[in-house]
């Protein structure tokens, strides 16, 4: 009984911490609702996941939020819907209540009361993909950065004075000036670019850093109320203060999905911190025989578990990390004695290698296996092996370990996996320890019907990032990102990795207590064996099935998934191809960007799913009209590039004009006819992808400047 009563109080407790606090009103602010039940707020119509449009429908964290506050306090909010410029003007102006997704600045204050933050969300730094090294503000020293107008750190920006600031009304045209390279790098919050590249298929942005700034932190949310509304400004902060925990949490589940994007969330640097990875390229050591760990395939490249870990610290960091190559795991301990590299990703911390290595908490805990010929018995203890000679890598920490703690073991030191298992399979030693995924990674093509996982032993191998002794900040740094990664993140770099598992035999000593242990051993040999068969066989298929559907993936990877025409990948890659042969042979070749006239209209009128009906059929009007020569794709949004090889810009002309009259002409189905505006240029000495696709951008501009349906050569 005292047991359940303590049980129902705990959970009394977590309850009371988790559900909604009680909103307690003064008399004057319940009056101030019942003369005022309705309160005009300025929301923002691009302002992803926060406030933005689903089929025409207005939705989003503050739309949910505000639905919270209202059947709280019983107002309704009249929703004014437009550009930030636009409702941050109507706010100063006294048009309206109140203004959501403002952040605090000291000189707002004469005209803001500001609640207290609803959600914090890091400002970043996008580049283009071909930006080259970012080391930093001073890497946008004399470039074109794209921000907002009115956006709060405008004036920390301007008083930098090291970079061109392009000012812009909506995070569309932002976004999609970054991508045409009429920009450099736009400062923007993570959730909301995101969410742009993944609706216009944008492939060739990168995430260089997170802005930071004086008196510049995180973009911090709030409710911005007029000066002269103090009781509407006490109404808004009681009821956020009255939301629970639990209620931020689902709204945060629910919309903030793309924030996750930004693998293992936010690492908040100090600023040395900041200036290490500002000025450093960390180099780093690995295994390059330790599959699925960490190994290099046979182009030299660095694959495996530790592969994708670097590329999330690269992520999380916005640093830059160098592989340093070494020929074995033994190498690669004498390398980081030597400083010859920082850090290694996966080691496992020893008393002897604290004496020059220091090591972050574990992240990664991997069971220890024996690996035997097919006709031994199996191993129920590490004590079964006394005797036998046992193979480890060498300068691995389990060797002096196990020596320690079992004296009477045979250890047998060998260069890598496939030297230990090698030397199983021909009798030179009696079993080899090593991980469970090392092992099972090895089996799936390897040892087939000759080697078996016999059991398991007690100890673990708990791996941990382990960097020179010497450099304590790079440890810090190193330290944050393990403890932000996060349960889900690991699990699926783990599972990607590790395709078999480990299942525990029958403990024989209790066996042998019930029947005769002869009669049981020998059944489960028989059977082991027969399951060892059956997954191999299972392990081959599953191989063949993944081989399948890498072909399938690749060609999605260069297919637009809505039109099957070439995505934008597809088509730099063929653009790249025909100014290479440019400069090998007497080649020219032409280039034309097409734009559906007045698109937005379509998806306005008629919703999206219609407006990606045009496109699919614009598709395929375009496939029906081009050679067989040429090739189409699409590049984002409603834009189209046709690539003409070997062909002079007056044969183009001409069938660039039949396939604008054709789409003119063409019926589109509940819809009135549309056009299209195309720009049109030749391949000139010395071009670069960007510059060719400049030039027939410059020459389309021209084309819906000058009245649309239309071809313009540059």
């Amino acid at each position: 009984m005292k047991k359940i009563l303590i049980t129902l109080l705990f959970l009394f407790l977590y309850s009371v911490g988790s559900i909604a606090k009680p909103l307690d009103l003064t008399k004057e602010e319940k009056g101030f609702i019942k003369d005022n039940p309705v309160v005009s707020i300025g929301m923002m119509p691009d302002f992803t996941p926060f406030s933005y449009y689903i089929e025409d429908e207005p939705v989003g964290f503050e739309h949910d939020l505000l639905n919270l506050i209202s059947q709280k306090t019983g107002l309704k909010f009249e929703k004014h819907i437009d550009k930030w410029t636009t409702i941050y003007n109507s706010f100063k102006n006294k048009k309206i209540d109140m203004i959501s997704s403002i952040s605090y600045k000291k000189y707002r204050e004469p005209f803001t009361i500001f609640t207290s933050p609803y959600y914090n969300i890091p400002i970043m730094i996008f580049v283009k993909d071909n930006f080259g090294e970012y080391n930093g503000l001073k890497s946008l020293t004399g470039k074109k950065v794209g921000v907002l107008k009115d956006v709060f750190y405008i004036k920390e920006l301007e008083e930098s004075g090291s970079m061109n600031l392009v000012f812009y009304d909506s995070y569309d045209e932002l976004t999609k000036d970054l991508v045409f390279g009429k920009i450099d790098a736009l400062m923007q919050n993570l959730p909301n670019i995101n969410h742009l590249i993944k609706k216009n298929l944008y492939n060739n942005i990168k995430l260089a850093s997170e802005l930071v700034l004086p008196n510049t932190n995180r973009e911090d949310l709030r409710f911005g109320i007029q000066p002269e509304k103090s009781l509407l400004s006490s109404i808004l902060q009681k009821s956020l203060t009255s939301i629970s925990k639990r209620e931020i949490e689902e709204l945060s589940d629910k919309w903030i999905g793309s924030i996750k994007e930004y693998p293992g969330g936010h690492i908040d640097l100090n600023d040395a911190e900041k200036a290490y990875i500002n000025t450093h390229t960390i180099k780093y050591c690995i295994n390059p025989s330790g599959l699925p760990f960490e190994g290099l395939n046979e182009d030299g490249e660095h694959v495996g578990m530790s592969s994708d870990y670097y590329r999330l610290f690269e992520q999380m960091l916005s640093a830059k990390f160098e592989l340093v190559k070494t020929k074995n795991w033994n190498q690669s301990v004498e390398f980081i004695q030597q400083k010859k590299c920082d850090m290694l990703a996966l080691g496992m911390e020893t008393p002897e290698r604290k004496k020059y290595l220091n090591f972050t908490s574990h992240y990664l805990d991997v069971p220890l296996v024996v690996a035997t010929r097919v006709d031994v018995p199996f191993i129920n203890q590490i004590l079964d092996l006394e005797g036998e000679k046992i193979g480890i890598i060498k300068g691995d920490a389990f060797v002096k370990i196990l020596r320690g703690k079992y004296p009477s073991l045979k250890i047998v030191e060998v260069d890598d996996i496939y030297d230990g298992l090698d030397q199983v399979k021909n009798g030179q030693l009696f079993a080899y320890i090593d991980t469970l995924a090392s092992i099972g990674y090895e089996f799936q093509s390897k040892y087939f019907g000759e080697l078996k996982i016999a059991g398991k032993i007690s100890e673990n191998l708990r791996l941990s990032i382990a960097v020179r002794k010497d450099d304590v900040t790079l440890l810090g740094i190193l330290q944050k990102v393990v403890n932000n990664i996060t349960n889900e993140r690991h699990r699926k770099i783990f599972t990607k990795w590790i395709p078999i598992k480990y299942e525990q035999d029958v403990n024989y000593k209790i066996v042998w207590q019930i029947v005769l242990a002869i009669v049981i051993f020998l059944a489960l040999m028989i059977y082991w064996n027969r399951k060892i068969t059956k997954a191999n066989t299972l392990l081959k298929q599953a191989q063949k099935d993944i081989e399948e559907k890498n072909k399938e993936l690749n060609r999605l990877a260069l297919t637009d998934n809505l039109t099957t025409l070439f995505n934008r990948r597809k088509l730099e890659e063929l653009i790249q191809a025909e100014i290479d042969k440019g400069y090998h042979v007497d080649n020219s070749f032409c280039l034309s960007i097409l734009d559906i006239d007045h698109f937005k209209e379509v998806n306005d009128k008629y919703g999206h799913q219609r407006g990606d009906s045009v496109l699919v059929e614009i598709a395929s009007v375009l496939k029906d009209s081009l050679r067989i020569t040429d090739y189409v794709g699409r590049y984002g949004g409603e834009e189209f590039i046709i690539i003409f090889p070997e062909s002079s810009i007056e044969d183009v002309k001409l069938i660039i004009e039949g396939v604008r009259l054709k789409i003119a002409q063409y019926d589109f189905e509940g819809i009135e006819h549309k056009t299209a505006s195309f720009g049109l240029t030749a391949f000139k000495a010395g071009d670069t992808i960007e510059a060719v696709v400049k030039r027939a951008d410059n020459a389309l501009y021209e084309a819906k400047e000058s009245g649309r349906n239309r071809v313009v050569v540059n």
